[in-house]
């Protein structure tokens, strides 16, 4: 069974966008699709199309979902739905984002559609029936794919009582707190995700239309979520940078660090930098795309390619700076990242214990101004340990394509043996 729902989202539809296609609930972005747009870019498309027609202002774009009973689909099943649906009933005029996450029990698909058409700049009008057209298409996907369907009246009373308002809601609260430099913009970020935000007797409440009734968040989702601990949680996570959108300019930004470093460990032929290297030619990457692009406007692909640069860039950056040259010395690294982590961790929570209990507000900004001390010395850590895991990641891929090359490699000995006994025969 599938539920449906469709509602107008009136402001910075950029936070709209990275909510939907946010890699931890998409395998990172493996489930994320666009129609008539590219995910990565689509903020911009979708902005020029407004721009295009001077319809800039009003409703920024649609916000809708369908979720699906826990374990009725797979995540594949569930996207290929979701973007099916999305090219039948809004493919021919609109740009939409479809989504599928999955760290909820219930499978849910996210779609973005932009209020402005790209063919004629008619705005689109969730009326009734749009509404219907949007069940009805749902119901038959599920039907074809063998999942239930339930009428409307079970639909919507499922609806209003599902969990899946409460899971969005968990999913928008910690969303905010990850790009919140303090606790007012954390505020305004669930504003800007069109919740209506009540923060009163140091209690939190949020709730979003159609539902009337706030949520008490510490209530519904545990003490993580008390107004003290989301405090905490934004001052520890604070975001590198302000987020701001813009278009993607490359600027001086070049790989000559990166290429020094892939021509000097060419020579060394047992190490973790050299398999890296090979494989990346193997698989056909290199930075001369890269390098010829300075200070221009990319395409969608090129910026693709540019993201997965900079993170095999910093990848190898890090195993030179460290001499780490082979899995031993590599697991060791990050054991030994593990024993320095765990001690400052330890010391910040004590000093959040001492927090609760300073009685001034001098007393409580000294100690704030020693929690964010600390997570500085935590941070450079916890990325050293991000890159060991990822090379990792990184080496298990080149291990199965080594073992898929030298099957295959056996495979083509095996057809010529075949083949010359064949032509033995024949003599």
């Amino acid at each position: 069974m599938a539920t449906t729902k469709l509602w107008k989202f009136k402001s910075r539809l950029d936070r709209l966008i990275d909510y939907a296609i946010n890699g931890e609930k998409t395998e990172n972005k493996l489930y994320v699709s666009g129609i008539n747009c590219m995910p990565d870019t689509a903020f911009y498309e979708m902005t020029n199309v407004k721009k295009q027609f001077f319809k800039t202002g009003g409703i920024e774009c649609y916000h809708g979902y369908q979720s699906f009973a826990e374990g009725e689909v797979t995540p594949k099943q569930a996207h290929e739905i979701g973007v099916k649906l999305a090219e039948e009933i809004w493919g021919d005029k609109f740009q939409v984002i479809v989504s599928t996450h999955i760290n909820t029990d219930n499978i849910h698909n996210h779609f973005v559609l932009n209020s402005v058409s790209f063919v004629d700049g008619k705005r689109f009008c969730n009326t009734k029936k749009d509404y219907a057209v949007m069940r009805k298409v749902s119901d038959r996907l599920c039907e074809e794919y063998g999942i239930s369907v339930l009428k409307q009246e079970e639909k919507y009373n499922k609806y209003a009582t599902s969990s899946l308002y409460k899971e969005l809601m968990r999913d928008s609260i910690d969303y905010a707190i990850a790009n919140a430099k303090d606790y007012n913009e954390f505020i305004r970020i669930l504003e800007d995700l069109d919740y209506t935000v009540t923060d009163k007797n140091n209690t939190l409440s949020i709730r979003r239309d159609p539902y009337k009734r706030n949520t008490r968040i510490e209530r519904q989702f545990g003490n993580n979520y008390s107004k003290e601990n989301i405090y905490k949680r934004i001052l520890e996570t604070q975001p590198e940078f302000p987020y701001f959108p813009h278009p993607y300019l490359l600027v001086n930004r070049t790989y000559k660090n990166y290429n020094n470093i892939r021509e000097k460990h060419y020579q060394n032929k047992g190490s973790i930098l050299y398999l890296i290297f090979y494989y990346e030619k193997l698989f056909g990457i290199n930075t001369e795309n890269v390098l010829k692009s300075n200070m221009t406007r990319v395409t969608p692909e090129l910026i693709k390619e540019i993201k997965q640069m900079d993170e095999y860039s910093n990848q190898a950056i890090f195993l030179a700076n460290h001499k780490i040259n082979t899995e031993e010395q590599l697991n060791e690294f990050e054991k030994e990242a593990y024993k320095k982590l765990a001690p400052l961790k330890s010391e910040r929570e004590n000093l959040w214990k001492k927090h609760k209990k300073a009685r001034t507000d001098d007393d409580r900004k000294l100690i704030e101004k020693q929690i964010a001390e600390i997570s500085k010395r935590i941070t450079p850590l916890a990325e050293e340990i991000k890159h060991c895991k990822n090379v990792q990641k990184r080496m298990e891929q080149i291990k199965k394509f080594e073992l898929h090359q030298k099957l295959e490699n056996e495979q083509k000995q095996f057809e010529k043996e075949q083949e010359k006994k064949k032509r033995d025969r024949v003599r």
